[in-house]
């Protein structure tokens, strides 16, 4: 009896120990988003609301960004602990100097996409060939559009291309002065049916050219120092877009901390488009935060085709998937 008493005393003691204690030490951590807050980025300010990342040990605050690459540097240079960018951005600071690497995924497809108007008499990528398409010089999905049109088979000159200012693209679709134009699936594509023009998308990933969205980035220095910090972080985050997933007005609701006055349609349509790109083409029932080597292949092997990358590395240089749960 006394045996049996002493293995359940142990036992406990053992149980204990082992739990996370709710007044542990908070590592005061910063995240800078990749821009000013809208609908997607909600379930981080759930995990702050809920206490997931306090669970974990970690005291969060989340800055708004002013674009991936300038988060990129933040965090190179130490000024974040985290940061929130698309790989492009990744890749591209990494190869310029700036010692960062992703250390999970938040969507695993890019929000690139063709905006058509239903009332084009488009309703498949190629029926685009002889149209003509407004986009914004520079813009990611222009330069690389030529990858679309080769891997749907179609010749480099099929399609026409009106350049514009960026403000103007939406101008030119609702006013038909073009059946469409290149666009976000979290941006242009939410906001043209909301000035009641029906519209159908033709997002880059479902036609073949993918490239890897945004990405959770850490410094070389913190990796290298603080393995456990980001371990705790990475799970914190999945915990809080599994949050979001399960109790999406949640997430909302988590989202008027910051912005008080948000459209609560609009930031919903932004998380739902959100969680819909979390997933890799290769692997639509992937756990959140996982990347792929072959995903970060593709986008690096498109940057260099269409975007003058000069690097080396294959895309395992620029991720990491070692502080996931295994």
């Amino acid at each position: 009896m006394k045996r049996l008493l002493l293995g359940a005393l142990l036992a406990l003691f053992a149980t204990q120990m082992m739990a996370p204690d709710p007044a542990m030490a908070q590592d005061k951590v910063t995240l800078r988003l990749n821009w000013i807050a809208y609908g997607f980025h909600t379930p981080f300010y759930l995990g702050v609301q809920k206490g997931i990342y306090k669970k974990h040990g970690i005291d969060l605050t989340i800055g708004e960004g002013k674009g991936s690459a300038s988060t990129v540097q933040v965090v190179a240079s130490g000024g974040d602990t985290f940061g929130l960018s698309d790989s492009s951005s990744i890749i591209n600071g990494n190869v310029r100097g700036a010692p960062v690497r992703a250390v999970m995924a938040i969507t695993n497809q890019s929000p690139y996409a063709i905006a058509v108007r239903k009332d084009s008499g488009v309703t498949k990528f190629q029926d685009l060939a002889g149209k003509t398409i407004a986009g914004a010089t520079g813009e990611a999905g222009l330069v690389i559009f030529p990858a679309l049109l080769a891997a749907q088979h179609m010749a480099p000159d099929s399609i026409n291309f009106l350049r514009v200012d960026p403000n103007a693209k939406m101008v030119a679709i609702l006013q038909n002065k073009v059946p469409a134009i290149l666009s976000g699936l979290d941006n242009q594509s939410l906001l043209i049916p909301q000035k009641g023009v029906p519209i159908i998308n033709f997002s880059y990933a479902s036609l073949g050219v993918n490239t890897v969205g945004l990405c959770i980035h850490a410094s070389e220095t913190t990796i290298a120092n603080n393995p456990d910090l980001v371990r705790r972080f990475v799970a914190a985050t999945r915990e809080a877009f599994e949050a979001a997933k399960a109790d999406p007005e949640a997430s909302i609701a988590a989202g008027k901390t910051v912005s008080p006055d948000l459209d609560h349609d609009l930031w919903m349509a932004q998380l739902m488009v959100g969680l819909s790109l979390m997933p890799s083409p290769r692997d639509p029932q992937g756990k959140i935060g996982v990347m792929y080597e072959k995903d970060w292949d593709d986008t690096v092997a498109l940057m260099k085709q269409y975007q003058d990358l000069k690097t080396g590395k294959t895309g395992s240089g620029f991720f990491t998937n070692a502080f996931l749960p295994k």
